[in-house]
């Protein structure tokens, strides 16, 4: 009996100890992470860092919790072992996702508040756990950059298996272009250039800041060095003119952009007379005759 009472109390000190450790972890948790918050302007790399603070925070917690109930010596290293065995033998998905996330976190693949595309999904990172990266979906069936509504959950492991398209870690823009097709006899020169006035006048402002993001990548890495000012191409093809804006646009304003570009487009087309925009028509010049007959008497 007596000894009963001795494991009874072992166990209760065991517990207490640990809800002890865990209180603790999350009570230094959130004292750094309201450190973090205070002094750290930046949002998204603020929630970064709160990330890498709480998962920390879980590891070494989870860790002491471990310690207190298996104790430090030959259990510990006899019990370690099987553990890790289980774990590698019925858990290769998340071992594989916490390799992920190391790979994420070490390599800054992504970090939250990044826009990016894994596998099929798009997004901007809301979180990135030990096991998952929460991001709110775009794309689907709402047509180019704007949320759907849907948060999405991907495995980390996922980075391993799928590329990871990232929109906006190094530089923050993206090249977008605009075809408008014209017929032939229409005055190229003038929609030329008034495709290229109305680019300019939305992108001006992200010349100096984007030119000088560019460089600086093209400092680190082997990228060709290119131009960020806004260019017009023309492609003549068998049935129109076909001319190309290519322009820079901040990568979460795309969509808005690129529709106040069209829609300015149109309304002055509309008032240039020697402009005409082309379009596919088809003519119907006959049918073939009909095969047997109705109602022959």
């Amino acid at each position: 009996m007596p000894e009963v009472t001795v494991d009874y109390l072992s166990v209760v000190l065991k517990l207490v100890m640990s809800l002890v450790v865990i209180a603790a972890t999350w009570i230094a948790y959130r004292v750094v992470g309201n450190v973090i918050r205070r002094q750290i302007k930046d949002t998204a790399h603020m929630h970064t860092l709160r990330m890498l603070v709480r998962n920390a925070f879980f590891f070494v917690g989870s860790v002491v919790v471990l310690l207190i109930w298996l104790g430090v010596g030959s259990n510990l290293t006899v019990a370690m072992g099987i553990l890790g065995a289980g774990i590698a033998f019925a858990s290769q998905e998340v071992i594989g996702s916490f390799a992920g996330y190391l790979n994420t976190v070490s390599g800054s693949i992504y970090r939250i508040g990044d826009r990016v595309r894994i596998g099929n999904v798009v997004g901007d990172v809301m979180d990135i756990s030990i096991m998952r990266t929460t991001v709110m979906e775009i794309g689907e069936w709402v047509q180019a950059d704007q949320y759907t509504g849907r948060i999405v959950t991907i495995a980390n492991r996922a980075v391993f298996a799928d590329p990871v398209y990232n929109y906006t870690q190094h530089w923050g823009y993206l090249w977008d272009e605009i075809v408008v097709p014209i017929t032939y006899n229409s005055d190229w020169q003038r929609a030329a250039e008034i495709m290229l006035g109305h680019a300019q006048e939305y992108t001006e402002e992200l010349h100096a800041e984007a030119e000088a993001g560019l460089n600086k990548m093209i400092e680190r890495y082997p990228l060709q060095s290119t131009q960020v000012a806004s260019t017009i191409y023309m492609t003549m093809t068998d049935n129109w003119i076909e001319i190309t804006l290519r322009y820079i646009v901040d990568a979460r304003e795309r969509r808005k952009i690129k529709g106040q570009l069209h829609r300015e487009l149109l309304q002055h087309f509309e008032k240039e007379e020697k402009i005409t925009i082309a379009s596919m028509t088809v003519e119907i010049v006959g049918f073939p005759p009909l095969r047997g007959s109705v109602g022959h008497e």
